[in-house]
């Protein structure tokens, strides 16, 4: 039987190059980029603290940032780019009818603990994940596996020797090798988890570039370089990971020289960062999108009507230009406009409070009604300022007589709470694990997705039709059709309206300028192993 090796895969995946990319000067202020340097402490100031650091159990950016750098997977998204590269794995093999993926490993590849990375440790890490007889299986590690409902994709994981894994599929699957980029699909060390348990997820074990250290309890991880890594030993001798909430006060720590390069910064504080000596930016569209779901097994927002009046309440254009300032973009589909299967035939829902009026009135709510809007409690990429979000949504919708209290919970209990239900209207968004449109469709819309919880789909739409859409996109191979595809589910979206969708933001990350090679993913991974630091 024929087959395709990896490079044959760029049918499957859009590549695009974001804002950034391109040739890169030798010398930049008098440092020889071709000679990097060995040594220092970078020290990250992001949102938050991680929430575990098992990347099984990983189900947001804040423990993703730092598993990111410590494990690894068979394969890896490709920096600045949208596409896929080998990583733990030389070399991959897809059989001709796509139900086979056989990979090889790299020799001689260790976990930090110092045992071998072989065909049997990849097998054990997978099947913690899905198979629920496993010894090491516990609730929460198959998220990634129900979140991409992988057991309908996903036949067997086995060892054919002791370097090589074989997938057996199901059906065919377009998404199969991006996801397979997941840190949740990273390799951990079956030592360190017989050996650890359930209290692995703040001992981490892995093969990545940096090997952890400490996690104390503020949320700050400390990491040092790993000299056995395969790509040879990452620049930094120590990565600390600092969390710390407040986007100005991470400005302020960066401009002090506390750290070293910070996430998120607030707006206000753009005009100061783009012109201060000694700092430097790296930006690019991210892969993101922010929104307002509306629960739909909550009365009234059942009702299309409703639904539809809420949207055109609120003046999208006006909220953005507050909240995000030149650094979003309003969104009119579900999807960043890099992907490919972006609509740009629909129209923006307008802002028209009168007819949101009618709508009202023709769904029995002459007189509005009441409910409660949920919101977070910090900043994320794809929402720097949550709370003013909310009280401008919370003015508009009161300008067409409904009537909001503002919720909010600590970040862990927030999400815990609208994934089961709990909310009416909540104000959150996604950042794509992997560049596929399938990504934002199917957990984020999808039907399956709301048949247990917790569930990411916290609109809780059910729609038949978008379904079919998300199931054809995922098992269409070639680029033109899948495409189309996406590109019906988007006017799909737009008909249904289970969100106020509200923008796309740019990925900006500032730092001192003597951090030199960091690269930006299309996700929002960020990863440490090529930076380092200009003495």
């Amino acid at each position: 039987m024929a087959q395709k090796t990896f490079f044959a895969l760029t049918a499957f995946v859009t590549l695009l190059c974001f804002s950034g990319c391109g040739k890169t000067d030798k010398k930049t202020d008098g440092v020889d980029l071709s000679k990097p340097q060995y040594g220092g402490t970078l020290i990250y100031a992001k949102s938050g603290p991680p929430l575990t650091l098992d990347p099984a159990l990983s189900k947001e950016t804040e423990s993703s940032v730092v598993i990111a750098n410590i494990f690894e997977g068979l394969v890896e998204q490709r920096a600045g780019r949208s596409g896929i590269d080998p990583c733990m794995a030389k070399s991959w093999v897809i059989s001709e009818n796509g139900l086979e993926y056989t990979f090889t490993l790299r020799p001689g590849l260790t976990f930090h603990d110092g045992t071998p990375v072989n065909a049997e440790a990849v097998v054990f890490s997978f099947e913690s994940q899905y198979n629920d007889k496993h010894p090491f299986f516990s609730e929460g590690r198959d998220y990634a596996w129900k979140l991409f409902n992988l057991k309908t994709v996903v036949k067997s994981v086995t060892a054919v020797n002791d370097s090589a894994i074989r997938f057996t599929l199901l059906k065919p699957d377009a998404t199969f090798l991006s996801i397979l980029t997941l840190n949740s699909m990273a390799v951990i060390s079956p030592s360190a988890m017989k050996k650890y348990g359930k209290e692995f997820y703040k001992n981490p074990v892995g093969a990545g570039p940096f090997v952890y250290q400490s996690w104390i309890g503020d949320g700050t991880v400390a990491l040092t370089a790993f000299e056995k890594y395969w790509n040879g030993r990452p620049y930094l001798d120590t990565l600390i990971l600092l969390p710390v909430a407040d986007a100005h006060a991470r400005w302020e720590k960066l401009k002090n020289g506390e750290v070293n390069i910070i996430g998120v910064p607030d707006k206000a504080d753009m005009p100061e960062i783009e012109n201060t000596q000694g700092i430097r930016i790296v930006k690019q569209p991210g892969l993101n999108i922010a929104y307002m779901a509306m629960n739909m097994r909550k009365k009234p927002f059942d009702d299309i009507r409703v639904r539809k009046a809420v949207v055109l309440a609120i003046d999208r254009d006006k909220l953005v230009q507050t909240v995000y300032g030149n650094f979003g973009r309003p969104a009119k589909n579900p999807i960043p406009h890099v992907l490919t299967g972006y609509n740009n035939e629909i129209s923006a829902t307008p802002f028209d409070p009168n007819e949101s009026k009618k709508l009202l009135a023709e769904a029995g709510f002459s007189n509005g009604f009441k409910t409660t809007l949920w919101t977070m409690p910090i900043s994320r990429e794809y929402m720097p300022e949550p709370n003013k979000a909310a009280k401008m949504i919370q003015s508009d919708l009161k300008n067409v007589g409904i009537e909001t209290e503002i919720i909010t919970f600590p970040w862990h209990t927030y999400l815990e709470k609208i994934y089961r239900s709990q909310h009416d209207m909540a104000i959150v968004g996604w950042i794509a694990d992997i560049p596929d449109p399938d990504n934002f469709f199917y957990p984020l819309l999808g039907k399956d997705v709301t048949k247990n919880l917790p569930s990411t789909n916290i609109a809780f739409y059910t729609s038949e039709d978008m379904n079919a859409f998300i199931m054809k996109g995922r098992s269409e191979a070639d680029p033109m059709e899948r495409s189309a595809i996406y590109k019906k589910a988007c006017a799909q979206f737009n008909k249904d309206l289970p969100w106020f969708i509200i923008a796309h933001a740019n990925s900006i990350v500032p730092m001192k300028d003597n951090v030199i090679n960091f690269q930006l993913h299309s996700t929002a991974i960020r990863k440490f192993k090529t930076v380092w630091i200009a003495k």
